[in-house]
């Protein structure tokens, strides 16, 4: 069962609590690609879970070791294979390994897909200490000869609270990106109102989504003052990842996704100077650190939502999010009018 230190367990999740302890002591179903059935069990037990969470451990060491994204393979895939390589990328250019985001995948508690084809969904908790923040963990399973990989990572905003979800040996309802089913909004519209929030923080959906650390990011990003020289933008926008999404006891849903944004820094002064030097951006630039057009820095997002039934008193929340600086472009012909002539 997921629960976190900061979950509530209601009277109607402490019915599910006792259905999945009782359903631990039982035998576990299996479920295999030459059974031929089509019912919907659940893909992994308790001690199958533990395993493949220490083989990608184990991955992940080697390749954090010598920040090789080639030997991500067969371990990582999916939009935590691309973020890894893009970590690896940034921690190298800034000499700063701090931006290789250290996690276990320890498990405190998991969940698996009741699913009978592919691909197959577990999401797990990693086990943290009281004053940290824990990570959300999605892995994959894409056909009946491949390993389970990791899919995608998030850490926890600071307070959320996490639902109960059924045991391994219980397993839980994987759904489609467009399934709204007893829903208040399907993932791909609740991503879709969260990138709006993004993008129009005083409008409907900037304030139904909670201040959190990566809307604060974002507004920080468009609160630098380049008014001298010259101005920055940032644009938020969907990704194509996919998602991965299992359903709650409560009747919702925890589901994980991607979305990017981009910081523009557009020379508008001719005659002018201004410089990312110093910066993380600048340091994807090169050794010509100066604004002479535009400059965008692109950030690769990994979030997670809690999607409440439709009958709960609630609306979407954002759970945690993981971020990175993917990549610097520039293109001078943007320049200054004056700048452009000489």
């Amino acid at each position: 069962m997921i629960t976190s230190r900061r979950a509530l367990i209601t009277s109607a999740s402490a019915t599910a609590l006792a259905a999945a302890l009782a359903a631990c002591s039982q035998d576990v179903p299996t479920n295999t690609a030459a059974t031929g059935t089509a019912t919907p069990q659940p893909v992994l037990d308790s001690e199958r879970l533990t395993m493949i969470l220490e083989r990608i451990q184990a991955g992940l060491d080697a390749a954090d070791k010598d920040k090789n994204a080639d030997a991500l393979a067969g371990y990582l895939t999916g939009p935590a294979a691309r973020v890894r390589g893009e970590e690896y990328a940034v921690a190298k250019a800034t000499a700063d390994d701090t931006f290789v985001h250290v996690f276990n995948t320890t498990s405190q508690a998991g969940t698996v897909a009741l699913a009978a084809d592919f691909p197959r969904t577990v999401l797990t908790i990693t086990d943290f200490a009281d004053d940290e923040q824990g990570y959300l963990l999605a892995l994959t399973q894409d056909s009946a000869r491949e390993n389970y990989q990791l899919w995608g990572w998030t850490q926890f905003f600071a307070g959320v609270e996490i639902p109960s979800t059924y045991a391994p040996a219980i397993g839980t309802e994987q759904l489609a990106a467009d399934d709204s089913s007893d829903l208040k909004a399907s993932p791909q519209d609740v991503l879709a109102a969260y990138v709006d929030a993004l993008n129009n923080p005083e409008g409907d959906n900037g304030k139904a989504f909670a201040d959190d650390v990566l809307r604060q990011r974002i507004a920080a990003e468009r609160a630098v003052d380049l008014s001298e020289a010259g101005e920055v933008s940032v644009t938020a926008e969907a990704g194509s990842d996919g998602f991965k999404s299992l359903r709650t006891a409560d009747g919702g849903v925890i589901t994980m996704t991607t979305l990017s944004f981009s910081t523009v820094y557009k020379k508008t002064v001719a005659g002018s100077t201004l410089s990312l030097a110093d910066s993380t951006v600048g340091s994807l630039m090169g050794d010509n650190q100066e604004v002479v057009g535009t400059v965008t820095a692109k950030y690769d997002v990994i979030v997670a939502f809690l999607i409440p039934a439709a009958d709960a008193d609630a609306t979407a929340t954002a759970l945690g999010m993981d971020l990175v600086l993917a990549s610097v472009s520039r293109d001078d012909s943007q320049a200054p009018a004056e700048d452009a002539r000489d």
